[in-house]
């Protein structure tokens, strides 16, 4: 039972964090792009879906389907953030359980934990970053201008948390190479994981207020670029893990970090093909009711196994390298 919760409580703080990293992706990456080309036919729809939304302009001044979207980013976000306190909460409880020394007073044990170790003081700063993000993304889906700015900085900042409390920090000559490889995996992660859930999250939001049409025919082709540029950053900071903390090709099947790593590798790999033949097959019949039916199931599964990636992950930063 300790150790599936501890596993859950690595996947909640991936998944909250690559969930709120994808909302400000999005509101830079894929809500410019495919506002100027969204359905706008139906404005009373729209507004619906947008918190406070009336008249010709809503949210931050936008057009009707672009409010859309940004209070869908917003909502998004600040669902994610309000998980992160929690499971920085429970990752402290997991590492405290293992710092703990049966013989000394639990407060004395947290308190050094805290203030007398690296990773304490790391904990304390990313959990003050959390909350700062939470109230950031609030003020987002209050529509405060310049709100959004305040929080993809945060949430950058936020995103050196499992690096500087993971293996990468362990390394000591090449702990900059290290740090900033893993810092961008997570970036590129939430780019990926989070904009996918971005865009089934608006498309659902859309069609659930009773708009016309369907988001995805100018969602998929904002959201694929950024997703490639992703999955090439994945690809090339995974491959710099792999090289610095495994000794050979071989430790890849004889150490349980190697194999942890070669299940990470394979589910990756499914989640790629998925996204290629959902780009290649799916994507030229959007605009089709079967083709949006088609790809959002598609998709849905392509996500699924995305959360098994960070399940992988939760417990392949716990393992040993050596």
């Amino acid at each position: 039972m300790t150790a599936l919760l501890g596993v859950f409580t690595g996947w909640l703080l991936f998944a909250a964090l690559v969930l709120a990293l994808g909302s400000v992706s999005a509101r830079w990456l894929l809500v410019p792009r495919a506002a100027p080309a969204s359905p706008s036919g139906s404005r009373s729809s729209s507004n619906a879906a947008s918190s406070g939304a009336s008249g010709g302009s809503t949210a931050y001044g936008q057009p009707p389907a672009a409010s859309h979207l940004l209070d869908t980013a917003a909502r998004l976000g600040f669902f994610a953030t309000l998980l992160l306190p929690l499971a920085m909460g429970l990752v402290f409880q997991r590492q405290l359980s293992e710092f703990r020394d049966p013989f000394v007073p639990w407060g004395e044990d947290a308190s050094l934990l805290l203030t007398g170790t690296s990773w304490g003081r790391t904990w304390l700063v990313g959990t003050f970053v959390a909350l700062a993000a939470a109230v950031a993304l609030a003020l987002c889906r209050a529509e405060i201008r310049g709100s959004w700015p305040l929080a993809t900085v945060i949430l950058l900042a936020l995103a050196t948390f499992p690096a500087l409390t993971g293996h990468a920090a362990g390394t000591e000559a090449l702990r900059p190479l290290t740090l900033t490889a893993d810092t961008l995996h997570v970036l590129a992660a939430g780019s990926w994981i989070g904009g996918l859930a971005f865009v089934l999250y608006a498309e659902r939001r859309w069609r659930r207020a009773g708009a016309d049409g369907s988001l995805l025919p100018v969602l998929v082709p904002a959201f694929s670029p950024v997703a490639i540029t992703s999955v090439v950053t994945l690809v090339a900071t995974g491959s710099i893990a792999s090289l610095v903390h495994l000794e050979s090709v071989s430790a890849l099947v004889s150490t349980p970090y190697g194999r942890l790593l070669s299940i990470k590798l394979l589910l990756v790999a499914m989640v790629l093909a998925m996204g290629a033949v959902n780009w290649r097959v799916l994507t030229p019949r959007l605009g089709d009711p079967d083709g949006d039916v088609a790809l959002r199931r598609a998709a849905l599964v392509e996500l699924t196994v995305a959360q098994l990636v960070l399940v992988v992950t939760a417990v392949l930063v716990r393992t040993s390298p050596l």
